[in-house]
């Protein structure tokens, strides 16, 4: 069963890098030309590590993998988008509140915890304990703060949908008892004039 803390995607950004020569292009320029290559630098969620390899060729890897229910299908396709935007000059952001304007964490613990490698609060959340030290003594205390911050949200988002049910329920009664009160006057207004005519 998939939980509110469950593994996030590892951190990707883009990059090009000069890889050898490129063949084709130094022969007609008549010098050598650098080989440009982007490369994907993958971070694995909570590792300081990164992984990098030519995008196009991971992205096809981990496309191969999610088909083969070895890999998240959601995160295949939002890497692939981000690579898309990157190549158009824009970047998608991180999906989840990002650490670096998240207002509950003091700045001095801020820098800390993005540099153990967490950028967002859902990231920070999910840390392991053995993973707590990274981040410093009071790691478990901001670890259970953003699960703690996490959790109010939504709750907050679970009461507001409950409210908003409530108010369309209410709505719908109101309309129900309009509609009848007016059924009501239209027979009471029937059954006075029913009464005269038998009167006359």
């Amino acid at each position: 069963m998939i939980t509110l803390f469950d593994k996030r995607p590892p951190f990707v950004r883009f990059e090009e890098r000069e890889l050898g020569t490129d063949p084709e292009a130094s022969e007609k320029a008549g010098r050598p030309i650098p080989r440009v290559t982007i490369m994907a630098c993958i971070t694995p969620h909570g590792s300081k590590d990164v992984v990098e390899k030519p995008a196009e060729e991971w992205l096809k890897q981990i496309r191969v993998q999610a088909l083969q229910g070895a890999y998240n299908l959601d995160w295949v396709k939002f890497f692939e988008e981000s690579f898309t935007e990157w190549k158009k000059g824009n970047e998608l952001p991180r999906e989840g509140t990002p650490i670096a304007t998240w207002p509950m964490v003091s700045n001095e613990a801020r820098k800390r915890i993005r540099a153990a490698g967490y950028q967002t609060v859902e990231d920070l959340a999910q840390i392991p304990d053995s993973g707590l030290t990274e981040i410093g003594l009071d790691g478990r205390y901001w670890r259970d703060t953003a699960r703690g911050w996490i959790t109010d949200a939504t709750d907050k988002g679970a009461n507001a949908k409950k409210i908003a049910d409530l108010e369309s329920r209410n709505r719908e009664l109101e309309g129900q008892l309009e509609r009848q009160s007016d059924r009501i006057a239209k027979l009471e207004r029937a059954l006075e004039k029913r009464a005269k005519a038998e009167a006359a």
